[in-house]
């Protein structure tokens, strides 16, 4: 490296400034841009009226309309829950219930809770007529309880009155009494229950119990449940999730402390938020700690659209879009619609009823898995080959959605599942998947994230030049915490000639020498508008000023100025 602080001369201070970097090679971006998505086409993936209700929230929000789809649709199978599935299969008893895992994934300020809460509000709708309803009926539980208690009463007096006189006949009467009023006593009504926000497993499984159609799970923020998962005391927690996502099976729950409990069906759908540097550090997490145990792969509906640019709107709700989608809901929340549309009932074998596939939508299905099992599958890093290993419940349960959404909307539908909705489902599964490859592009390149995070370091200065691995290790920056992590971003900069191991000193030191390396000076260029300064031999009084100067010249050549130029290195936004 060139002694920039012995040059005095201002002008000379650039001329080596100029030298060093001819030295350097001409940088190379870092090419982790991310796999590039579809543009979603509503009217094709969704029937109407649900696709006139996502274009028209999403186009007041300004936000992808992925967000509400998704939202939507998770929403839909939510409630439709463990009350009836899909055999996917002509005389196999396999069973696919339509309880959904949804994420979308966005920077800060992108719309994506807004845009949740159009598509999860018809479900809040229903939510709010159950309360209402709920309010009503413990008034008149209420008043039962106080009729029960004066019969009661009265009964009890009966007794003591009969046991005085030593009336057997009587005291029989009493006793009978007594038994029927105990027999009859009035019980509290259950309110029906469609979301939750943030509740412990063992209350979820109380709500289970009330509610064995399943709930939906809903966070704003996603990583907060995630995380949750790995505190200290909530180990069961994870696998109490993995299993509810399957949402055919009961669930055994015993407690020393609060007994013995059965849950009929441990169905839960889920939806959330997430930013892309919060699922970053889930995964990094992920690989490290627990491995992949496909809780991420169980988000099928999982979508990262490109951001759109702000523009202020301001616009009413379709009323007719609206009030159509509120009541697909209204009609999905009848119980008497599984059996009104010919589900086959459920029996010893198959706990739930259930749909068939019509012989058209079976046949899409089977040349479907068949591609996918065959072809798409075995060319994939394995974590994406889980990943679209559980699209087969992805597929069945959006087709059942989609149609049942159709049959409340048009009445009339009767029989299996149709082929329309079916091929919809395989549609959503092909452009979820391009989602899906960009999202897993960030834990297939660990790599390339790390040599990202130190390359905004060294842009932004925060290391020195040349700097040393204990400098990176000592800042404790996440996915550049481990020696591992710091040597492959490094590999990775030096290759794309970021940075440069300085040579070891000739002349040995005590202890073991630690490893540097310089930073290229082409990172930023030098000011274009800076005027040169004319050479001039300055007086002796005026030596150690221009030493002083010449260092600050070439700080100045890094200068964050906006009006400097600098390479454009792009990046994810």
């Amino acid at each position: 490296m060139i002694d920039l602080t012995a040059v005095i001369d201002p002008r000379e201070a650039l001329e080596a400034v100029a030298v060093a970097s001819a030295e350097w090679p001409n940088l190379e971006r870092i090419g982790s841009d991310l796999p590039p998505v579809p543009q979603m086409d509503v009217e094709a993936l969704l029937p109407a009226p649900l696709a006139g209700y996502v274009l028209d929230a999403a186009r007041r929000k300004v936000a992808p309309p992925e967000f509400v789809a998704v939202s939507l649709l998770v929403s839909l199978g939510a409630l439709i829950g463990a009350r009836c599935g899909v055999r996917p299969k002509l005389r196999d008893d396999w069973i696919v219930v339509a309880n959904l895992w949804g994420a979308v994934i966005a920077p800060p300020s992108k719309k994506k809770s807004p845009s949740m809460a159009d598509g999860v509000k018809p479900l809040k709708w229903l939510s709010a007529n159950a309360r209402a309803k709920h309010a009503k009926a413990m008034e008149a539980y209420r008043e039962e309880v106080e009729q029960h208690d004066v019969m009661m009463a009265a009964a009890k007096k009966a007794l003591s009155k009969a046991a005085d006189a030593d009336d057997a006949e009587k005291l029989q009467a009493a006793k009978v009494r007594i038994a029927a009023l105990k027999e009859s006593k009035p019980q509290p009504p259950v309110m029906k229950r469609y979301t939750t926000n943030d509740a412990t497993i063992e209350k979820l499984g109380d709500l289970l119990v009330e509610n064995p159609q399943g709930l939906l799970t809903e966070r704003d923020e996603l990583a907060g449940l995630l995380l949750s998962f790995e505190k200290s005391g909530h180990e069961s927690d994870r696998a109490f999730y993995l299993e509810a996502w399957n949402g055919t099976d009961g669930h055994e729950v015993d407690r020393i402390g609060r007994g013995s409990l059965y849950i009929p069906n441990l169905a839960l759908s889920v939806l959330g938020g997430i930013q892309p540097e919060r699922l970053e550090k889930y995964l990094d997490s992920a690989a490290k700690d627990t491995g992949n145990d496909g809780l991420l792969a169980r988000f099928q509906l999982i979508v990262w659209p490109d951001s759109m640019r702000f523009e202020w709107r301001d616009a009413a709700p379709d009323k007719v879009l609206r009030d159509a989608v509120y009541k697909i809901f209204e009609t999905l929340d009848d119980d008497d619609f599984i059996g009104a549309w010919g589900a086959e009932p459920a029996d010893q074998f198959r706990r739930i009823p259930s749909f068939k596939l019509s012989k058209e939508a079976a046949q899409a299905f089977i040349a479907w898995d068949t591609n996918l099992q065959t072809r798409v599958m075995p060319s994939c890093a394995p974590v994406l080959q889980e990943h679209f290993g559980k699209y087969e419940k992805l597929v069945a349960g959006l087709a059942l959605i989609l149609d049942m959404a159709e049959r409340a909307d048009v009445s009339g539908m009767i029989g299996p599942v149709r082929e329309k909705p079916m091929l919809r489902a395989i549609a959503w599964a092909d452009f979820l998947g391009e989602h899906a490859r960009r999202v897993y592009h960030l834990w297939m390149h660990p790599e390339v994230r790390a040599a990202q995070k130190l390359s905004d370091a060294l842009l932004q200065r925060k290391l020195p030049d040349p700097f040393s691995t204990a400098d990176i290790q000592r800042k404790g920056w996440a996915g550049l915490g481990s020696p591992k992590e710091i040597t492959a971003a490094l590999e990775f900069l030096e290759s794309t000639g970021w940075v440069r191991a300085t040579p070891k000193p000739e002349t040995p030191t005590a202890g073991r020498p630690s490893k540097t390396y310089a930073v290229n000076p082409k990172i930023h260029r030098a000011n274009a508008k800076q005027e040169p300064i004319k050479p001039t031999k300055p007086p002796k009084d005026e030596l150690n000023r221009l030493n002083s100067v010449s260092s600050s010249v070439c700080e100045d050549n890094f200068s964050d100025d906006p009006d400097d130029e600098i390479l454009d290195f792009g990046g994810d936004e």
